[in-house]
């Protein structure tokens, strides 16, 4: 191709069709739990049929915006991003696979390698996890030297495959697959590869596959794939599908709140109990009539501050001229009481603006602590009360002296008032 169109696809050359199904049958199928990554997308034609095939979870990035619309076209949203690969954002080790299909181009102003494939190869190594597998498909003269040091470097495991006939009619194209790791023998893997550059195997539909994936990342690791910049059109996009008001923390400040939760306590709360209620945020979001600023919400909360309890000032013992002086802090707990009414918010702090307003507000309060708690035990006898305040003991009573030296009355006095009370 001449160079003046392949810098008008940015370098891009997608694999052709007819090499889809012998590169596929390299890899043995494998979870979801496993993600493929593409750094170089395009379209997505063939990340889409890969992870089909391979039953992973396809993860694109394309920097032309066309592609990139296809690609999200293709797959969830969320697993598409639309930048530059050096821009990219993606977690660390979290691919079990990398289909890495580069632009093909050479970038004069580098310090080091002129070659964008071998650059982007080298920068996108570390999404790749311990034991993944990286596929990059380039022309035969790419595997240069300083690719080659790098494989043997950072994988246990390179084969060199070709690409039966020739790309665009003149290239001879090929298949690295790498498994990352660190080999124990450099020296032969080096010379291994040089040796499959010389004769590469033709790469055709295999019998079985050749290469299994390792387990996948651990799931509970935080997962990340963004680009570095969002601009104005990626983040309209990302507002309308994966805005902030389909989250669920927005979506509960907009549900209508559930009725208050009766509380029952096992006897009835005293007026003393008001202020302890209202410092603790048991009473948080209870409404009522106050008498100074009308209809207004109860919020408390009591946190503890530091204060100056006693300051001792004492003679340093190695040096009777000089004086120490301790300081004693302690904590103490302070409320702050907030109101919010409808025009205003008042904020009270300390005990006193606390039992000023309970004062104040005495029956309001009342009649909210009433409704809020039910007490469990209501010390009504179970509505025997009635039938035993009419039992009335007999001066008659005779009472004996057990050898406990307390008293109790005698049986025939005890029995005497059973029989009054049940007869009435």
């Amino acid at each position: 191709m001449a160079r003046q169109e392949s810098r008008a696809i940015m370098g891009f050359l997608k694999i052709d069709k007819h090499h889809h199904d012998a590169i596929i049958s390299l890899i043995a199928p494998a979870t979801p739990a496993h993600r493929l990554l593409d750094p170089f997308a395009g379209e997505g034609e063939f990340l889409e049929v890969a992870s089909q095939a391979w039953n992973v979870t396809p993860y694109a990035n394309e920097l032309d915006g066309e592609r990139a619309e296809q690609c999200i076209q293709r797959f969830d949203p969320k697993q598409v991003v639309r930048c530059d690969v050096e821009r990219l954002i993606a977690s660390n080790n979290a691919f079990s696979i990398g289909w890495y299909n580069p632009p093909y181009h050479h970038d004069k102003l580098a310090s080091d390698s002129k070659r964008v494939e071998f650059r982007y190869l080298r920068h996108a190594w570390k999404w790749i996890q311990d034991g993944g597998i990286v596929i990059w498909a380039v022309y035969i003269h790419h595997l240069n030297e300083d690719s080659i040091l790098f494989l043997v470097k950072h994988s246990t495991q390179v084969d060199v495959w070709a690409l039966p006939g020739k790309h665009l009619g003149e290239y001879d194209q090929i298949v690295v697959v790498a498994v990352k790791g660190h080999q124990p023998d450099p020296e032969s893997l080096y010379a291994d590869i040089h040796n499959q550059k010389a004769q590469p195997q033709i790469l055709t539909v295999q019998d079985e596959p050749r290469y299994k994936l390792p387990p996948p990342p651990d799931k509970s690791r935080k997962f990340v794939f963004s680009p570095d910049v969002i601009d104005e059109t990626q983040g309209l996009q990302q507002i309308e599908l994966n805005g902030a008001w389909k989250t669920n923390g927005f979506q509960a400040l907009l549900e209508v709140p559930p009725e208050p939760e009766q509380i029952e306590p096992v006897v009835a709360l005293r007026p003393g109990h008001m202020a302890l209620v209202l410092a603790a945020g048991v009473a948080d979001g209870a409404v009522i009539e106050a008498k100074d600023y009308g209809k207004v919400a109860i919020r408390g909360k009591t946190q503890h501050v530091e204060q100056v309890s006693r300051v001792d000032v004492e003679s340093d013992p190695n040096d009777p001229e000089r004086q120490v002086k301790k300081t004693t802090i302690r904590l103490k707990p302070t409320t702050t009481l907030t109101l919010l009414a409808e025009d205003a918010l008042v904020e009270m702090d300390g005990d006193d603006a606390l039992l000023d307003f309970i004062t104040s507000n005495k029956q309001a309060l009342a009649d909210y602590l009433n409704n809020k708690f039910s007490p469990m035990y209501k010390f009504d006898m179970n509505g025997l009360q009635k039938f035993l305040g009419r039992v009335r003991p007999r001066a008659s009573i005779r009472y004996t002296r057990h050898r406990n030296t307390s008293l109790l009355p005698s049986p025939k006095a005890l029995r005497s008032v059973i029989v009054s009370y049940c007869l009435g």
